[in-house]
């Protein structure tokens, strides 16, 4: 990594809301001489330093720079590499499923109705089946009923076919994306339209909450701190009102969130944020999306499906 980009992702992990006037400017007395010393004199043709902040002024001269996280218990946090570093090893220690059994999941969607209507809560029940070879089940129940004019999601039951002529990284299971994070996001750039960045934020938010090998999930994480934007918040919300440290990207005025929990790291759930003036959704500060991972387990076989069950093409 060259001088330049360590910068400009240095840059983007100061989290928005810590004031690093003070360091910088401390810096600067540093560099240039504090009130009643003589300056420092650049020679005439050298270029002057990049004063992006504290942080990246302090990552070129080879200093370690931590922030304040998670204000409640005044614990340190370092910056996001060092966030997703701790998740990533998190993961890597989970069990690794044979290609016959199957990843059990639970996880809850919340969601506004009409976009800033009341919300509704989907509970889902997945048995994706690890070598693709099908037989796995999706369940999905809504906690609310419609009233009069409301469309909710279908309460639906489907069967997971053969996933096989899927591409790996559209399967439902993850489990022959690169574990390399170079080749990972070379594949995450090649997904959806926007600039390259925008491509592969949008393919890790699509597909963080699947289920993968650990070290593809370990690489998917890793991959993350590498992405231009993508900053620290002190406080993240996950659909059943659990709080953790918040990896987060704004785009187009809405800031979307992956959720760790503070001691283990372990992945939480998502949030799209409101961040700017004027947005549909409401006032800064509205959330209207959220998701919640609440199990994840390895297990030998899928449900039977009812009667009204339906085909899914993976």
């Amino acid at each position: 990594m060259d001088e330049l980009k360590l910068v400009e992702r240095l840059r983007f992990e100061v989290p928005e809301d810590i004031d690093v006037t003070g360091a910088e400017n401390r810096w600067r007395r540093r560099a240039y001489g504090s009130p009643g010393r003589r300056a420092y004199a650049a020679p005439a043709r050298r270029r002057r330093p990049l004063l992006l902040s504290g942080v990246a002024a302090a990552a070129c001269a080879g200093v370690v720079a931590t922030f304040l996280v998670g204000h409640e218990d005044a614990r340190p946090m370092a910056n996001v590499a060092a966030v997703l570093d701790k998740a990533a090893d998190q993961a890597a220690g989970d069990p690794v499923p044979r290609a016959d059994q199957f990843v059990y999941q639970e996880s809850v969607t919340r969601h506004r109705v009409g976009g800033v209507g009341r919300w509704y809560e989907t509970r889902h029940r997945t048995w994706d089946p690890v070598g693709g070879q099908g037989g796995g089940l999706v369940i999905e129940k809504n906690s609310i009923r419609p009233r009069p004019g409301e469309v909710l999601p279908p309460e639906d039951e489907s069967i997971i076919g053969p996933c096989r002529d899927k591409a790996p990284i559209d399967r439902p299971y993850l489990g022959d994306l690169p574990t390399d994070t170079g080749e990972l996001l070379d594949l995450l750039a090649r997904q959806g339209e926007g600039d390259r960045s925008d491509r592969q934020w949008n393919a890790v938010t699509d597909r963080i909450d699947r289920p993968a090998p650990p070290k593809v999930r370990a690489a998917l994480f890793r991959a993350i701190a590498e992405i231009p934007g993508v900053r620290l918040r002190d406080d993240g919300v996950d659909a059943v009102g659990r709080h953790g440290v918040a990896v987060a990207r704004t785009d187009d005025d809405v800031r979307d969130e992956i959720i760790f929990d503070r001691a283990s790291h372990r992945f939480l759930g998502t949030r799209t944020v409101v961040a700017g003036e004027g947005h549909p959704f409401g006032p800064p500060g509205t959330s209207n999306w959220s998701t919640a991972l609440l199990t994840s387990k390895i297990v030998d076989r899928a449900p039977r499906p009812g009667p009204d069950a339906t085909p899914s093409d993976c």
